[in-house]
């Protein structure tokens, strides 16, 4: 009897610092985390919505100007400026246009993410 119970005792005393150890374990898998790499800058900042009408267009220098009105959430008032454009967004519009567009607010440096005629 001595013997099965210093056996148990053995093997309880070498268990103990695994069973601590899986203590320490995360029970569930956590969360993956979002990948935001260089090229998907324009989607890890958060993109703002207004309306305006087009005052220029430069391809060239990929920019559009635009008379907007007030963006509220960056308490901006309604103004005239550049934002920074792909030729590929600029396709089809004209200066005149009434548009709607997303853009992030990069610092000094707006730049379209999205905009179409109205």
């Amino acid at each position: 009897m001595k013997t099965v119970f210093l056996a148990l005792l053995v093997m309880l005393w070498l268990s103990g610092p695994a069973a601590a150890e899986d203590l320490l374990k995360p029970s569930t898998t956590p969360p993956p985390v979002d990948d935001v790499s260089a090229g998907n800058a324009l989607e890890a900042e958060p993109a703002h919505q207004a309306e305006g009408v087009i005052r220029a267009i430069d391809v060239q220098q990929g920019s559009v100007t635009i008379a907007h009105g007030p963006v509220p959430e960056l308490k901006w008032p309604a103004m005239i400026m550049p934002f920074k454009a792909g030729a590929a967004q600029l396709r089809g519009l004209a200066v005149g246009d009434a548009v709607e567009f997303r853009f992030t607010d990069g610092e000094m440096d707006p730049q379209i993410v999205s905009i179409r005629r109205r």
